[in-house]
C-alpha cells in the first residue's frame, strides 16, 4: 500500500474510531458533565464578514432575544464553508467538514448541538455534542458552527462571553436578493461572496440552486454567472429582466460563466428544462 492510500486509510479509521467509540472523544466513559444549558445562549449565524483592521474573516452570532452579538475571527476557509451551508451552495466534492458530518450520520450518530463554552487567552473552545451527550468533541468555533449548519443543529454560546466578547461594527446582514428563472436560483455576488469565489462584486450572479436540466448542460452551484444570450449580467434583476426577454418558446440559451479562474460557455436547452421533473 503506498504512503497516499495509507494516509487516507488511517484518516478515515480516526475518523470512524472518533464517531464510533472512545478514541479521541471526550466524555466517553464518563468524562466532562455536559454544561448546564441555564448558562448557554441559543444564537443564530447572522453573517461572515471581512474584518479590514485584521485582515481576516469572522462570523457574527447573535441571540434574537436580546440582540446581543459575538464576533469570532476565522480563517478563509472556514469563511468559505460557513458561507456555502448559510447561502445552500454545494461544493463539487465534500468539505471537510461535511465529510465529518457523512461518517458521524452514516455510522449511525447525530449532532445534538454544539457549545462555544469558553475563552482563553482570546482564542475560543467549542464543543460538539453527539447522541444525548454521549460523546463530546473538542473543536475550533469555525469547524463547530459549520457542522451545526450542516447538521441543522442548534448553536449555543456561554453567557459570560458576550460580556467578554470585543463588538465589531456590523449590524444585522441585509437580505439577500435572489431571481429565479431557466431552472436556476441566483443570487447576488456580494464582497464577502466575492471574497470567497473569486471577482469583483456585483460583476455576475451566484448560482444558488439548480435543476436537473440545468446541472445535466453542466452548470453547478457556486458558478458566476456574467451573461445570458448576450446580455451582460451584474445583479439578481438585470437576470430576472434577461430571462423574461428570452419569452417562453423551447430554445438554447447560451450562458457565460465563470468557474474558479476559467470561464466558459454552457448551452442550455429550455426544452429539456421545461420536460425536465420538478
Amino acid at each position: 500500500m503506498n504512503h497516499r492510500a495509507t494516509t487516507v486509510l488511517w484518516f478515515m479509521l480516526a475518523a470512524a474510531s472518533i464517531v464510533a467509540g472512545c478514541a479521541g472523544v471526550r466524555g466517553c466513559g464518563g468524562g466532562p458533565a455536559i454544561p448546564d444549558d441555564r448558562a448557554m445562549v441559543p444564537v443564530d449565524v447572522t453573517t461572515v464578514g471581512f474584518d479590514r483592521d485584521s485582515a481576516a474573516h469572522y462570523v457574527l452570532l447573535r441571540n434574537h432575544t436580546n440582540g446581543r452579538t459575538l464576533p469570532i475571527l476565522i480563517g478563509d476557509d472556514e469563511a468559505r464553508a460557513i458561507m456555502f451551508e448559510m447561502r445552500g451552495v454545494r461544493s463539487d466534492r465534500p468539505l471537510t467538514y461535511e465529510l465529518l458530518l457523512n461518517v458521524i450520520e452514516q455510522t449511525g450518530n447525530r449532532v445534538d448541538r454544539v457549545v462555544i463554552s469558553d475563552m482563553r487567552d482570546e482564542i475560543y473552545y467549542a464543543r460538539i455534542y453527539l447522541d444525548g451527550g454521549r460523546y463530546v468533541l473538542d473543536s475550533r468555533p469555525s469547524d463547530a458552527i459549520a457542522l451545526a449548519l450542516g447538521a441543522k443543529a442548534p448553536i449555543l454560546v456561554a453567557d459570560k462571553l458576550f460580556e467578554a466578547a470585543a463588538q465589531l461594527a456590523p449590524g444585522p446582514a441585509p437580505p439577500v436578493k435572489t431571481a429565479y428563472g431557466l431552472g436556476l436560483t441566483v443570487q447576488e455576488l456580494t464582497p464577502e461572496l466575492a471574497q470567497i469565489f473569486g471577482g469583483d462584486p456585483d460583476s455576475g450572479v451566484v448560482v444558488a440552486d439548480l435543476g436537473p436540466a440545468a446541472a445535466h448542460a453542466g452548470l453547478a452551484r457556486g458558478d458566476i454567472i456574467t451573461n445570458v444570450d448576450g446580455h451582460e449580467i451584474r445583479s439578481p434583476s438585470e437576470y430576472a429582466d434577461s430571462v423574461k426577454t428570452l419569452g417562453s418558446a423551447p430554445g438554447a440559451v447560451s450562458i457565460t460563466v465563470r468557474r474558479a479562474s476559467a470561464t466558459r460557455v454552457i448551452t442550455l436547452d429550455t426544452g429539456a428544462q421545461a420536460a425536465a421533473p420538478k
